[in-house]
């Protein structure tokens, strides 16, 4: 199954945090997320669910080109790591989402979310600031 960009923009919690896919590959996915100041929590950093919002989107959109015909699938576990604050005025966070197992029913991606804007300008490496390891259940569509 293809999977077209436009199906990310058509999601409404997508639109509202600005979530865009940038590349779709065999194993894996890349969405993308402007940092900005309305992201922030009490403490000035980017809140850690938008991060991870971004990340599982990411993990979602590397696998749904393996979903099969009357498949759909369902979040049943995430873990992350934040490791680094990300900045609400320090440009785009990238999520690179790589599958690690597409089984029959059980599926595995891991996801590493950094910020390149800030690094760019210093000269420096983008900054890791999530990595996370998400598992999706692969279940039938239901008959309605």
């Amino acid at each position: 199954m293809d999977v077209d960009p436009a199906r990310l923009a058509r999601v409404p919690s997508n639109r509202l945090l600005g979530l865009k896919l940038v590349s779709q590959e065999e194993g894996g996915a890349t969405v993308t997320m402007a940092a900005r100041p309305e992201l922030a929590q009490e403490y000035g950093v980017v809140h850690g669910g938008f991060l991870a919002t971004l990340a599982d989107t990411a993990a979602v959109y590397a696998l749904l080109p393996r979903l099969g015909q009357g498949e759909r699938m369902t979040s049943i576990e995430f873990k992350v790591n934040f490791l680094a604050p990300a900045d609400p005025n320090g440009g785009g966070l990238v999520a690179k989402a790589t599958i690690v197992k597409a089984g029959r029913t059980v599926r595995v991606v891991t996801v590493d979310v950094r910020q390149a804007a800030l690094a760019a300008a210093s000269g420096t490496a983008p900054r890791h600031v999530l990595t996370g390891l998400f598992t999706y259940a692969v279940l039938p569509i239901a008959d309605r």
